[in-house]
């Protein structure tokens, strides 16, 4: 499996950078800039998320669950899976050593198996280290009806693409942050029925995983070849 090519840049220029730190080492799906340039490059085949060797912490409640396995991969042999029960709850790596940031770029390659009937957040930004304050912008949102869609906490606003979140697939789910924009691109390709003119403040961590709020049955998300950049990574 894998997902396709390089997306092209999405005009709204270079980025300035997150903070310095590199996460554990890997290919990133051998991504279109060297892994060891990228502020964060992690395949996941290193130390697990909540070793103190590791970028990531784990944070989980609502009888949610996350673990590092082996029965699903982009690249290497380990992916980190988190599985969601029926009811609300969350499961998510949390990753504060690239921040803080105002802009940049970030790329994960991801799997899904997960009903389209809940409203649950995969992928987003924190200005607040709790998670519970604070403004998120939420970079990978379903809100009940399986596309992607992107969403801000505080004031509820959000856009739903016409595009699918694809399912039982890998796929390369990219983002550009800028301070007063987000743009997303999926598989290399721009979504731009789902960019934000949005200004925000810098953000101080990026999680990701599976935070549901109502309905749905249970899923799981798949997170693989994460990496963090001043430019944009790439798919390859």
């Amino acid at each position: 499996m894998g997902a396709g090519g390089a997306g092209g840049a999405s005009g709204s220029g270079g980025a300035s950078g997150a903070g310095g730190a590199s996460g554990a080492g890997g290919s990133a799906g051998g991504g279109a800039v060297s892994c060891a340039a990228m502020q964060l490059c992690d395949d996941f085949e290193g130390a697990p998320p909540g070793d103190a060797a590791s970028a990531w912490k784990i944070i989980k409640n609502g009888g949610y669950a996350l673990e590092t396995v082996t029965t699903q991969a982009h690249s290497g042999t380990h992916s980190v899976h988190a599985m969601a029960t029926a009811g609300s709850g969350y499961a998510y790596i949390e990753e504060t050593k690239t921040f803080p940031a105002t802009d940049f770029w970030g790329r994960a390659f991801m799997r899904f198996q997960a009903p389209s009937g809940g409203h649950e957040v995969f992928a987003g930004l924190d200005t607040n280290a709790n998670e519970a304050q604070g403004e998120q912008v939420r970079l990978l949102n379903n809100l009940g009806g399986g596309k992607v869609s992107t969403n801000r906490r505080s004031n509820d606003n959000s856009k739903t693409s016409s595009t699918a979140i694809p399912m039982g697939t890998w796929f390369c789910y990219e983002w550009h942050e800028t301070p007063n924009e987000l743009h997303i691109f999926l598989d290399g390709k721009e979504l731009t029925d789902v960019g934000e003119p949005w200004v925000e403040p810098a953000f101080v961590s990026l999680v990701l995983g599976f935070e549901r709020f109502s309905g749905g049955m249970a899923g799981d998300v798949w997170i693989d070849d994460v990496a963090i950049n001043s430019a944009q990574v790439g798919c390859n």
